[in-house]
């Protein structure tokens, strides 16, 4: 008996070959061996307000602008043993602790954070951007266990840093907004600084992602609009 059309079974016995194949290598991904996990310090910075200037200057100006910040902030953070691990066209997160210290992590991505305030604070007096307001920037760090590694693309290497720990650095870092001031340290973080700052409020947070209310220290200053 002729078969219908719409049931030729050689399809079907492929597409079910396929399947088995793609499961197969998805099941493999799972069953590589684990990249080293560690505890590090994570930081994320942010520069508030960064859109508008996308509308108000030409693009040559405001990636000048950004390149001349980014490349600023990126000394700051070597100079404190961290290193970059992502750029976004308005930040960037760090890690430091890549030798094992945590309790030195936590001091270096501290001290890197208020560099970069104190840096800004100079740039805005002396009017150098030219843009007409003061240039801002949230911080946001966390301590925690993550995974380390590299991939490469476009012919070259690239480290990441991932883990949960990570997310919650960049929550950190959003939330400076909803408590208005412009640096924002976990408890656990601060708990670990061999010199805290003699004056920090502390508060509780619910952040996205996250199952438990946060406490976290507000060590820096109110957003100046």
């Amino acid at each position: 008996m002729q078969l219908p059309l719409f049931m030729s079974p050689k399809p079907a016995i492929r597409g079910r070959k396929k399947t088995n194949q793609i499961q197969s290598q998805a099941w493999d991904l799972w069953n590589q061996p684990a990249e080293p996990e560690q505890e590090m310090a994570l930081m994320f910075v942010d520069i508030r307000n960064f859109t508008p200037l996308t509308g108000q200057f030409r693009p040559s100006d405001v990636l000048h602008l950004i390149g001349k910040l980014l490349s600023t902030f990126q000394r700051l953070v070597r100079n404190n043993h961290g290193r970059i691990i992502e750029t976004t066209g308005d930040g960037f997160y760090a890690a430091f602790g890549f030798d094992g210290d945590i309790g030195r992590a936590v001091d270096d991505a501290v001290r890197a954070g208020s560099s970069i305030m104190r840096q800004l604070a100079v740039l805005n007096a002396s009017g150098e951007s030219q843009i007409g307001r003061k240039i801002e920037v949230g911080i946001g760090i966390h301590v925690g266990k993550v995974a380390t590694g590299k991939i490469s693309l476009n012919g070259y290497e690239h480290l990441l840093v991932m883990g949960h720990a990570v997310n919650i650095a960049a929550r950190l870092q959003g939330a400076t907004k909803q408590l208005n001031n412009n640096f924002l340290v976990s408890s656990v973080a601060f708990e670990l600084l061999k010199q805290q700052p003699s004056e920090s409020e502390s508060a509780h947070l619910t952040l996205k992602g996250v199952d438990a209310s946060l406490e976290v220290r507000m060590i820096g200053e109110k957003y100046a609009a």
